[in-house]
């Protein structure tokens, strides 16, 4: 009777087993065919997986496989402005730089755009980066990144090695209860798709996106939508100074020193520096064409001084790279983060609908701006004299002047723009109890 027990016992848990294991491969099959983040996109089918609503949360992830299904030979790297801004369909792109990327999504820090260069390289050799940096990256602040950041996605290097466990950590994901929900979800969301704004190439379609029924750039209004934007990036750049209340007990435990992040953001720009020189990836920098409001902003915040020094840092790591590597052709800083014709495009009145030529918002430029940033950085076609500047060690002195010359100007001739943007900051304080900074 004790080995008959034992023997139904062992086919049982054999069985058990046997049905788990099914049931595991049929959820990975499900999951790889439906492929709700676009992993794969081995089957597609209209009314059934075509229209796959997840992509537009997971950028991040979505970009990790882009990459690995592409295989591109140039990429771009960058924030929201530039995944906007900047078309992989720019004819500056050459015909061998092809496939052209736009590997940038929003609110990338310089660590994230670090590792997803490695990425890209590790699949396919690069030719061509183009980063587009925001003023803040250029700063000695601890390197960080953002929510949906997964490194495990990411490809070091081309060795064996290394795709396993970017091939383990597919399955990971393949086996998740919420990859399983997201492709019931996808399956059962077709019939309510909508014109895609995540391009095949990787930029984000800005005649989509902020067209959607629901964007608070359609429903409100453009100038609304701008005020807005100018309202939530003093939060931005103010939340960090809001008083906290001292209490007894830690939130958390303290990071040992062994685990603490001790590399900054502009060491993450000087890797980048260092990983294109080393593989023989053709580099251009710039600094963003923000609206003149970000930098208006930047000085009420406090923060022109930061602006200044991350300015002068980058060139001086530009200058050592160049002077490390003579013969070579030097890696160069363009700057379109000034007042120039552009930049300080006058808004539409307030309660107007009217859309701004050259600007969503004040942090996001248009398509038609960064046609103009590829003219600068490729010297192809034509550009406005004083939209961007190259910045170098003999000229930066002298550029760094010749900006607060220009805002002295346009807070002359735009005084109800300043006053709005101090307004806001001036609100801000007061509404947190934030004490004046010197």
């Amino acid at each position: 009777m004790i080995r008959i027990e034992a023997a139904l016992a062992k086919r049982f848990s054999i069985t058990a087993l046997m049905s788990a294991i099914i049931l595991l491969c049929a959820v990975i099959a499900f999951n790889i065919v439906v492929d709700p983040y676009g992993m794969y996109r081995l089957v597609t089918i209209e009314g059934f997986n075509q229209h796959k609503p997840a992509v537009y949360n997971r950028v991040r992830l979505i970009k990790a496989y882009d990459v690995r299904r592409i295989k591109p030979r140039s990429i771009i790297l960058g924030t929201s402005r530039t995944h906007l801004g900047l078309r992989p369909s720019h004819p500056a792109w050459r015909a061998d730089d092809q496939p052209v990327y736009n590997l940038a999504f929003d609110g990338a820090m310089t660590k994230e755009m670090f590792h997803y260069l490695r990425h890209a390289h590790a699949v396919q050799p690069l030719k061509q980066v183009v980063l587009g940096l925001d003023t803040y990256h250029a700063t000695t602040a601890p390197a960080s990144h953002r929510s949906g950041f997964d490194e495990q996605l990411l490809l070091d290097d081309d060795t064996p090695p290394n795709w396993i466990e970017v091939l383990l950590a597919d399955l990971k994901l393949l086996i998740s209860f919420d990859t399983l929900l997201e492709s019931i979800h996808t399956v059962g969301a077709q019939q309510h798709a909508n014109d895609a704004w995540f391009a095949p190439d990787g930029q984000r379609l800005g005649e989509i996106f902020f067209h959607q029924p629901w964007e608070a750039y359609q429903t409100e209004g453009p100038r609304a939508y701008f005020d807005k934007i100018d309202t939530l990036e003093v939060r931005y750049k103010l939340e960090w100074r809001i008083p906290t209340e001292p209490t007894s007990k830690p939130n958390r435990k303290p990071v040992p020193e062994s685990q603490a992040e001790t590399l900054s953001s502009l060491d993450y720009i000087q890797r980048i520096i260092a990983f294109c020189r080393d593989n023989n990836i053709s580099l251009r920098i710039f600094f963003t064409p923000s609206h003149a409001h970000q930098m208006e902003l930047s000085a009420a915040t406090g923060g022109w001084s930061s602006v200044e020094r991350g300015k002068r840092a980058l060139v001086r790591l530009l200058s050592e790279d160049a002077a490390a590597h003579p013969g070579q052709e030097p890696f160069v800083l363009h700057d379109f983060s000034a007042y120039s014709s552009v930049t300080t495009e006058p808004l539409p009145p307030r309660g107007s609908r009217k859309a701004m030529n050259h600007y969503w918002d004040s942090s996001h430029f248009k398509a038609n701006v960064g046609d103009l940033v590829l003219n600068r950085l490729f010297g192809v076609g034509a550009a406005p004299t004083d939209f961007g500047i190259r910045l170098t060690p003999d000229n930066i002195d002298q550029a760094l002047a010749d900006i607060r010359a220009q805002q002295n100007k346009y807070r002359a001739t735009h005084p109800e723009s300043v006053a709005l943007i101090r307004g806001y900051v001036e609100a801000f304080k007061r509404a947190h109890n934030i004490p004046d900074w010197e």
